[in-house]
């Protein structure tokens, strides 16, 4: 009994254990299955629209996710008692503990509109403290679509900020100018600094790009010195400054490209008809039938391909962005292919006194042929007789047709398939900034940056090339290369106090920057065979023949700079600016190596005022004063020295010696060219800033402009002399509206306009020392064969003025009428082309820009919609001038044989008068993009997805009767020309695709 009593007993208490442990076991498992659990919800703004991009992190943990494009989002959580961080830029980070499986968060902005952060020049600053011309754009109210470069992100966005383009070249870049031109012979084109340092638009990918600040005004500018006169662009990359996880975005896009107007020339079987007609034919029928603009060119494909990742933690963080572009052009063998790579890695250490970030920014680039010959190649193409063929019997190029000889009249597929270009590039740029915070409100950084931009290119032209059968030749070559390297170190300190309702800011910092550019060039001709193209050009015979030929260049230029500036606020209304850079330069001449370039601005922020504080409908009222003084710095070094070339030679003492001539005069007195400008500004926003914007008036001076003068020699040891003499103004006024006219739960519009207008004026080129020949100077040119100046460059007028013999009519035969300056009319002859006949025919600068860009959100439905125009302004219709002539040696437009002032066809050669200027007028559909935003919830490793189609330059209204009245605009002088030679423009449309995971 005592044992089965025992048994009994042990086998209860090993029933217990087994109950309580299967108890604990069952604890242990539901409690782990408590403890992970799915959180889903949405997340949206004070507007109640979706927020995509937001970091959700479960609090003291590294789990996180972001929410996709409708803002939604899910979780998996991994402990008890979870607490959810939502934290997004420019909202305020949110805690929240869920009470259940499903949440929805609202974030608040941390700032209203005025209080957004602004980039502004060595660091950043509240907008509401802002008291100069600066324009913001942030990510979200970039373009989408095709973009080339960071330029085409702001297109029309920006009052005041003139970007065009013109060219469907896959390699070109844009034009860019700010408030009109301010240099006949500097640098035009506005500073671009990306997070600080010197580089251009197409460096950095679009994709990377966080912001884009504009400093419109000198006051703005004014710190950068002699860099600034033209404007300030600061492109703000993308990077991390909080938690967040792991995180990969892919963006991919494919466009196809078609010329977006082509010219109207003859066919083969309208000039037969013309023919037929009796109408003037300048060529033979040669039997076939070619479209030589089709055998040179066809659609083009684009493809880029964006991969970014981001992750880490407040105190150390990184992204990663890789960026792959391939475009083929629609004219054959032009292409453009880059590859970009960008790093930027944060670090804070010492209990966040030290602050670490690191950038690495590398791109290549490789291109085919130039713009320039495939702009004579299209010109070859329109004036070719469409009845001749491309080849001879003997498989040659058709090159001249029964023995004619005209003037530069030459095979255009000979042209594209003869030539051989490689144009590469790469740069790199590596920078370091640290930020050192030495006691509260004072910090001190430091900015090192070295960049290094090379070239090489490649060109040859075979044996089959029309030049080498002309010369009789055996084919050319020649290879060039360079390189630009640049070093710059910045060291700032900042102090930043608030008492009370007084709030200042001081800056002190200093600038250096050493460049250096050098390269070397070869060429060579007449070589064995085509099969070394560039590669041998020592197998050349004109290497022996002495026609061969090399150089090389090495230069260099420091520019120094120690700047200061205070901000002032007291109690939130008034605000005061104070700037002043102290520059030099070693381009300048002994006597003007230094300058100073002062600042000031004023704002009051009258919405602040008690009588308008409790005014519900005045969000922002806010009126800015600015004044500064900026430069424009000579494009080349040395040219305040004496400088010779070495060239010819000259026998003596039994040997010949290389000559020596000057090819420069010295100008001790050499200097910057200053710009002074005064702006005033007012910003506003009304009912809940529904609608908001801005309008700014200004007026720019310009002295001390270079221009190179005639001058005897001697006792000059030169003939011309580059001297600072002239004098400039632009006046104008910018507006900027914002509205919201239509905001629901389900559907907001948001609309956009800008317009400006820039008056400009050249007040002086001439002093008592430096004079032009009265008070004129005759620029462009309409090439050849006529061979006419096009514009004039006068004292008291504007750039850009046409200046020619005005038509108003045609006689009954077809010959030209012109009307004299005192109202006389005579009929046309050669003796008439002179400034006593001619006179001012139109301005080829636009006197007025617009732009007006909507977006509509319709649930996961985006559309947004920019259109640019300009406006009071000519062009020279230079395809019309040549070939819309019967008289012409070469292939005729179709519209030959229209009626001219309603009467006969001309009966002239071609001629340069006010008939081929055309009214340049355009509003322009410059892009439209449609996207949806998937819901990604059954995707278990996919945050957001977005699909989108887009279309740029889809349509222009004008009436201009060239290809497209947006034309490439370079020489500030002859404004308004629209070659015969050029890259067409183009229309493209784009799929793509964003996905974050």
């Amino acid at each position: 009994m005592k044992l089965s009593t025992h048994v009994f007993k042990s086998a209860v208490t090993s029933s217990k254990r087994d109950k309580m442990f299967c108890t604990f076991l069952l604890f242990v498992f539901f409690s782990s299955f408590s403890q992970h659990q799915k959180i889903s919800g949405k997340i949206t703004d004070a507007n109640n629209l979706p927020l995509p991009g937001v970091s959700v992190l479960e609090k003291n943990t590294t789990n996180a996710v972001t929410s996709d494009f409708d803002g939604n989002f899910e979780i998996t959580t991994k402990g008890n008692n979870v607490i959810l961080v939502f934290s997004y830029v420019g909202l305020k980070s949110k805690e929240v503990k869920p009470d259940g499986k499903t949440i929805n968060v609202i974030l608040e902005s941390e700032t209203n509109e005025l209080t957004e952060v602004v980039v502004v020049g060595y660091g950043t600053q509240k907008k509401e403290r802002v008291t100069s011309a600066i324009a913001t754009i942030k990510e979200k109210d970039f373009t989408r679509g095709a973009i080339r470069d960071a330029s085409d992100l702001i297109r029309g966005k920006v009052a005041g900020l003139t970007i065009s383009n013109g060219s469907g070249d896959p390699g070109a870049s844009s034009n860019i100018s700010l408030r009109g031109v301010s240099t006949l012979q500097g640098n035009a084109a506005p500073l671009v600094l990306i997070n600080g340092v010197p580089g251009g638009m197409n460096t950095v990918a679009p994709n990377d790009i966080a912001s884009i600040d504009i400093l419109k005004d000198a006051s703005a500018a004014a710190i950068y010195g002699t860099r600034g006169a033209n404007g300030v662009i600061l492109i703000t990359t993308k990077t991390v400054n909080k938690d967040i996880a792991p995180t990969i975005t892919y963006s991919t896009f494919a466009t196809i490209n078609n010329f977006y107007n082509k010219a109207d020339f003859l066919d083969a079987t309208q000039q037969r008809n013309f023919r037929a007609q009796g109408l003037r034919i300048p060529y033979k029928d040669g039997g076939a039938d070619t479209n030589w603009l089709d055998q040179i060119s066809g659609s083009g494909f684009a493809q880029n391909h964006n991969l970014a990742l981001k992750g880490g933690n407040i105190k150390t963080n990184y992204t990663v962005n890789l960026n792959y572009i391939d475009e083929t052009g629609v004219f054959n063998n032009t292409f453009n292919k880059e590859y970009r790579f960008s790093f930027d890695v944060n670090h804070s250490m010492f209990n966040d006194k030290l602050k670490i970030n690191l950038n690495l920014l590398n791109g290549t680039q490789n291109m085919g042929l130039s713009e320039g010959t495939v702009a004579y190649a299209y010109r070859q193409a329109m004036i070719r007789n469409p009845t001749a063929p491309i080849y001879n019997s003997d498989g040659t190029y058709l090159e001249k047709e029964d023995g004619q000889t005209k003037f530069q009249y030459y095979n255009p597929v000979g042209i594209i398939n003869e030539t051989i270009e490689d144009r590469n590039r790469t740069w790199q740029r590596f920078s370091a900034n640290l930020t050192l915070d030495l006691l509260s409100g004072w910090n001190v950084g430091a900015q090192l940056s070295k960049n290094k931009d090379t070239f090489l290119n490649g060109y040859a032209e075979t044996k089959k090339h029309y030049s080498n059968t002309i010369n009789l030749r055996n084919g050319v070559a020649s290879r060039n290369t360079g390189t630009t390297d640049s070093d710059l170190v910045e060291i700032t300190s900042k102090y930043h106090k608030i008492l009370d309702k007084h709030e200042f800011t001081v800056l002190g910092g200093y600038s250096y920057q050493y460049i250096v550019n050098e390269g070397f060039s070869a060429n060579n001709s007449d070589f064995p065979t085509d099969a070394f193209s560039y590669n041998n050009l020592g197998s050349g015979n004109a290497l022996t023949d002495g026609l061969a030929g090399m150089g090389s260049y090495k230069d260099d230029n420091t520019l120094i700079g120690f700047f200061g500036r205070v901000n002032y606020n007291f109690n939130s209304k008034y605000d005061l600016l104070v700037s002043i850079r102290r520059e030099g330069s070693s381009k300048f001449g002994a006597n003007y190596q230094w300058g100073n370039f002062p600042a000031v601005s004023a704002g009051w922020s009258i919405n602040n005022e008690s009588f308008l504080k409790d005014v519900e409908t005045v969000n922002i009222l806010k009126l800015r004063a600015g004044y500064g003084v900026t430069g424009v710095i000579p494009n080349d070094p040395y040219m305040s020295l004496t400088l010779y070339n070495y060239e010819g030679y000259f026998y003596n003492d039994g040997k010949w010696v290389r000559g020596l001539e000057p090819v420069s005069n010295p100008n001790p007195d050499l200097r910057w060219e200053k710009t002074t400008e005064v702006n005033m500004g007012l910003d506003f926003g009304f009912f809940n800033n529904r609608i908001s914007g801005s309008v700014d008036v200004y007026s720019k001076k310009t002295i001390d402009m270079l221009w190179r003068y005639a001058v005897p020699s001697p006792p000059n040891i030169y003939d011309s002399t580059i001297a600072n003499v002239g004098k400039m103004e632009n006046k104008g006024i910018e507006i900027l509206l914002n509205t919201i006219p239509v905001k629901t739960d389900n559907f907001v519009w948001n609309s956009s306009m800008t317009f400006s207008h820039n008056k400009n004026k050249l007040t002086s080129l001439s002093n008592n020392l430096y004079q032009i020949e009265g008070d004129y100077v005759n620029r462009g040119n309409t090439g050849d064969p006529i061979s006419f100046d096009t514009h004039r460059l006068e004292v008291g007028q504007s750039l850009g003025n046409f200046w020619g013999l005005k038509s108003v009519d045609i006689t009954n035969d077809g010959q030209w009428i012109v009307e004299l300056p005192d109202g006389t009319r005579k009929t046309l002859d050669p003796s008439m082309y002179n400034d006593t006949n001619k006179q001012y025919l139109g301005n080829g600068i636009p006197q007025y820009y617009a732009g007006w860009t909507n977006t509509f959100s319709y649930k996961k439905f985006d559309l947004s919609m920019v259109l640019t125009g300009a406006f009071d302004f000519q062009i020279l219709n230079s395809q019309r001038m040549f070939y819309g002539n019967s008289k012409t040696d070469y292939n005729m437009l179709s519209s030959t044989d229209d009626k001219v002032y309603g009467k006969a066809v001309l009966n002239y050669n071609p001629t340069y008068v006010s008939y081929y200027i055309e009214q340049g007028d355009y509003i322009k559909i410059d892009n439209i993009t449609l996207s949806y935003n998937f819901d990604v919830k059954p995707f278990k490793f996919i945050n957001a997805m977005r699909l989108y189609v887009s279309g740029n330059n889809l349509a222009t209204f004008t009436k201009y009767k060239g290809l497209d009245p947006e034309i490439k605009r370079e020489d500030p002088t002859s404004q308004g020309m629209d070659n015969r030679d050029k890259y067409p423009s183009t229309t493209g449309m784009t799929l793509g695709l964003n996905v974050t995971f």
